[in-house]
């Protein structure tokens, strides 16, 4: 008895965080010395889009609760290309809307014509409410 209680803690140790729901994001991977070589920057960036710190805040709360990192989608239909093509943060479009000092609107939006796919999905985004401290006050 004494050694199934010693090989159950060893287990619990090897797999470490992982049990807690703890996840490393992975890191950015880099391009080779050749190819970024080729990379021009712009002289401004009046055309791009920008996001204030509290914006760019609620966007990660609200992606980090709807796509965690490392999380796929769960399908018992046999063609796993949708539940795949769902997976993946770049299927989504992302609309932020901020209204007063501290309240944002985070909208995900499919596109799974990005993967290749023409089926219709009628629930496949949402749209997240997040306060200026990074709580999440409701989901739709």
């Amino acid at each position: 008895m004494m050694r199934l209680a010693g090989m159950a803690l060893l287990c619990m140790t090897l797999t470490g965080c992982s049990l807690f729901g703890y996840h490393k994001v992975k890191k950015a991977s880099w391009a080779p010395p050749e190819e970024a070589a080729a990379v021009v920057f712009p002289n401004s960036f009046k055309e791009g889009v920008h996001l204030e710190g509290p914006m760019m805040a609620a966007l990660e709360v609200a992606m980090n609760e709807f796509l965690p990192p490392g999380s796929e989608l769960q399908t018992q239909d046999p063609d796993k290309r949708m539940a795949r093509c769902l997976s993946l943060r770049s299927t989504y479009d992302t609309h932020v809307l901020q209204s007063g000092d501290d309240l944002f609107f985070v909208w995900f939006s499919p596109q799974p014509a990005r993967c290749g796919l023409s089926e219709p999905i009628l629930d496949g985004g949402a749209v997240y409410a997040i306060d200026g401290q990074g709580r999440i006050l409701d989901r739709r």
